[in-house]
């Protein structure tokens, strides 16, 4: 796997953050998302950086002589459940904030971790494939940072489209077809 499948895998994987960014955007005021844009990007950003490397350390500790031999077959496993998973969320409605929950920092860090957990998958299945941690995850705080901020500036008050569910579907089918990749190639 090298560093343009995993820079797709993360464009892939960031776009829950983008989606949940441009359903809040929708429930806002103007002054009132700048701010927040910000704010939830660093907070998306972090989360992914941080479990993206536990789910390196934990393949580097715990599974690293186990796994060897499989490598890629867990790398392919991992990538397809999350390709899955993205395909059916993108039918249902994903977490959101509200103008009154901006200082809610307990949400924040809810959904916050529970985006993190795709970079945790991600982060593990890197590790299983001998690749190194710091551009990876150097590449994955950009590719966050700039797709929450893209969510909040696609998303307009009076929107009644939600169009970055049309991309979580995509990245979805992107994430089965790069799992496939694993394996064949």
């Amino acid at each position: 796997m090298g560093i343009i499948a995993v820079t797709i895998i993360f464009l892939c994987i960031c776009v829950d953050n983008m989606v949940s960014a441009n359903m809040s955007s929708m429930k806002m005021k103007k002054e009132v998302k700048n701010l927040f844009s910000i704010k939830l990007a660093i907070f998306f950003t972090v989360f992914n950086a941080l479990l993206f490397g536990f789910g390196y350390l934990f393949g580097e500790v715990l599974f690293n002589d186990w796994i060897y031999l499989a490598q890629n077959w867990v790398a392919f496993a991992f990538v397809l459940l999350l390709g899955i998973k993205f395909m059916l969320e993108s039918v249902e409605k994903s977490p959101s904030f509200n103008e009154d929950e901006v200082n809610n920092n307990r949400k924040l860090v809810k959904v916050s971790a529970l985006f993190g957990l795709n970079a945790l998958l991600v982060g593990f299945a890197s590790n299983t494939m001998q690749k190194g941690w710091f551009p990876q995850i150097l590449i994955l705080m950009v590719i966050t940072f700039g797709f929450t901020l893209l969510g909040f500036h696609l998303g307009e008050r009076n929107n009644k489209v939600i169009t970055s569910k049309r991309f979580e579907f995509i990245s979805g089918l992107l994430l089965v077809i790069m799992a496939l990749r694993l394996i064949i190639i």
